[in-house]
């Protein structure tokens, strides 16, 4: 059974088709990438994907589950999780804080116990924080913990998001631009931290990203998405060398 899997999935706008008849499966621990030009459609798929959209026609099945009748919290309980193109961090909040929010539905205390400030409340907060710190290790985020979220470089900012979207314990993590406004140097820690991420974890991975070197780099299959539409599949190799791919980025 995959453990994502979407048929003929569709979403209009008005007489716009976003998403057009697009089928796309992912198994556990694969890094997929999800390629395409400015306004392919790629974000509204994630959207799709994760909820926050319900399609026009067709089906999204997560761990063999439609997930059409479901909110995007009961998707998330199902084992997925995503990043976004825009950082959505809780910026008057602490590093430590944003990734310990992830992890509300874990701790096991109830309301009279937190009020009342008794010795559970007490242990499964210092459980969260070190959970939480064992997330911003991976990312080097740990000596920065009491930091405030928006003081923190876009580059890192990036890596939070990552983390906090871990702590969910997804099987399948969703990467909207990873690299987005990050240098060289960040791109290429991220390739590296993406795939400790599938391994250490053992998830799958779904990227959307613009950076080819980070693409090519690290995934093992790739979707191009043109106008709403699967146009291509295969490797990075297959992917370089087909027509339809080169003539959707550069033209005729």
């Amino acid at each position: 059974m995959s453990l994502l899997e979407t048929k003929n999935l569709c979403i209009s706008f008005g007489g716009l088709k976003a998403v057009d008849d697009v089928n796309i499966e992912l198994n556990d621990r694969e890094l997929i990438g999800l390629i395409g030009p400015n306004g392919a459609g790629k974000t509204t798929l994630f959207n799709l994907l994760t909820g926050v959209y319900k399609p026009t026609s067709g089906s999204v099945n997560v761990n063999g589950i439609d997930t059409e009748k479901l909110s995007t919290p009961q998707i998330i309980n199902l084992g997925l999780a995503r990043t976004f193109q825009n950082i959505r961090l809780f910026k008057n909040l602490s590093v430590l804080d944003n990734v310990k929010l992830a992890l509300d539905s874990n701790l096991k205390y109830s309301v009279v116990t937190a009020t009342l400030r008794l010795p559970k409340y007490w242990r499964e907060e210092k459980s969260a924080d070190e959970r939480a710190l064992d997330f911003l290790k991976i990312f080097d985020l740990d000596k920065v913990s009491d930091l405030l979220a928006g003081n923190l470089p876009y580059g890192q900012q990036r890596k939070l998001e990552i983390a906090r979207a871990l702590a969910t314990n997804p099987k399948l993590l969703l990467l909207d631009e990873p690299a987005a406004g990050m240098n060289p140097q960040e791109t290429k820690e991220l390739m590296e931290t993406i795939q400790l991420i599938r391994d250490k974890f053992e998830i799958a991975i779904l990227l959307i990203e613009h950076d080819m070197d980070l693409v090519m780099g690290i995934c093992e299959r790739l979707y191009v998405l043109n106008f709403g539409k699967i146009i291509a599949q295969g490797t990075p190799v297959e992917i370089q060398n087909n027509p339809e791919v080169i003539t959707a980025y550069l033209g005729e």
